[in-house]
């Protein structure tokens, strides 16, 4: 088992390395809940937007997270 010092030592590393995870602790402590995920708005064209939700109702899609995986692809994260 670390000492206490190693331990705080590699949980600030992780506090500086990973700051998301740290703040979606703290939000759990606050609210007992975890939230990871940012929200954002989109202006698209009408007539785009409606398609796609047909499409992912018909699909039984997620748009977030359809939306999500496009972005991933677009920027090499897939």
């Amino acid at each position: 088992m670390p000492s206490q010092s190693e331990f705080l030592k590699n949980a600030l590393k992780i506090i500086k390395e990973k700051p998301s995870g740290f703040k979606a602790l703290e939000e759990f402590e606050k609210t007992g809940r975890t939230i990871l995920k940012t929200r954002l708005n989109f202006t698209i064209d009408r007539e785009t937007a409606r398609k796609f939700r047909d499409y992912c109702r018909k699909h039984k899609l997620n748009m977030s997270k359809e939306v999500e995986n496009l972005i991933k692809k677009r920027i090499n994260l897939n």
